[in-house]
């Protein structure tokens, strides 16, 4: 018996190793998010940090205080440089995310064609065989 050759097989391992590189693409992505939200985390705590240290302070000078706001004030500008690096890295992974379903699908499609011509395959094999033996059985009884 002649071994069964999907014409598409490159096709579909090419797909497969695709598959494998998105998936690897999106775990950094994540990984990034979340370095992210930790930097974000620890400016918003040094934020509340500084809050409470204000508020319990009672002997600040004017000039001590400016300092604070302004410190405070670019913290809340990390934060919110932080957020928007996040929403980003949130996007990105969106993206990756569909274009892993896409892959997917047309792996699937893929691996079902395979298997229509397999079961084909052997359908036409087993006729050939049944042919063959048909034509054995009619010469013997010859």
């Amino acid at each position: 018996m002649k071994k069964f050759i999907f014409r598409m097989q490159r096709v579909l391992d090419i797909k497969e190793k695709k598959e494998e590189m998105l998936k690897q693409e999106l775990g950094k992505l994540i990984q990034r998010r979340v370095a992210h939200e930790e930097v974000r985390d620890y400016f918003i705590k040094q934020m509340n940090d500084e809050f409470n240290k204000m508020r319990d302070s009672k002997s600040f000078s004017s000039a001590d205080q400016t300092l604070e706001e302004n410190y405070i004030h670019a913290l809340k500008n990390n934060i919110y440089k932080q957020k928007l690096i996040i929403t980003d890295c949130e996007n990105k992974i969106d993206k990756k995310r569909l274009e892993i379903l896409e892959n997917r699908k047309e792996i699937k499609v893929l691996e079902k064609l395979k298997e229509k011509q397999k079961e084909q395959y052997m359908y036409d094999y087993m006729l050939l065989e049944r042919k063959e033996m048909d034509e054995v059985a009619s010469r013997v009884t010859l």
